[in-house]
């Protein structure tokens, strides 16, 4: 499991581990997924998404509220597949995102916000 519930007072913490980009926003699905749906249908639908931004943190916010439009629709988030991902003056994602018809909810996310949102790394350097 590459992610982890954080207690929070009213919304729902999520810390996400991963070695690329890929496998980051697919531990938000995860969780997303476990902490939404309790079943999930069995007819796939493939959404290509394409986002443009000024920040890196402007593609993740909307990225992962396009996730929750689709999961207004009890369609549970299962896969993504990063297609292009650039950053610089002009951020650009470009994705296949896999979801789930006819999946049954158990709670609903309403909006995926930048509280306390930012990137972390370890790093280990030999001495």
């Amino acid at each position: 499991m590459a992610y982890k519930f954080l207690d929070h007072t009213a919304d729902l913490g999520v810390e996400v581990t991963g070695e690329s980009t890929e496998e980051l926003l697919q531990s938000c699905l995860d969780a997303l997924r476990e902490w939404s749906f309790q079943e999930v249908g069995s007819s796939c639908i493939t959404h290509n998404v394409e986002l443009y931004g000024d920040t890196e943190t402007e593609l993740w916010f909307k990225f992962l509220n396009e996730v929750v439009f689709y999961m207004d629709k009890n369609e549970a988030p299962l896969k993504v597949s990063l297609k292009e991902y650039h950053l610089g003056c002009s951020c650009y994602l470009r994705a296949e995102l896999i979801t789930a018809e006819h999946s049954k909810r158990k709670q609903a996310v309403k909006a995926f916000t930048l509280h306390n949102f930012g990137f972390s790394v370890q790093m280990i350097f030999d001495v």
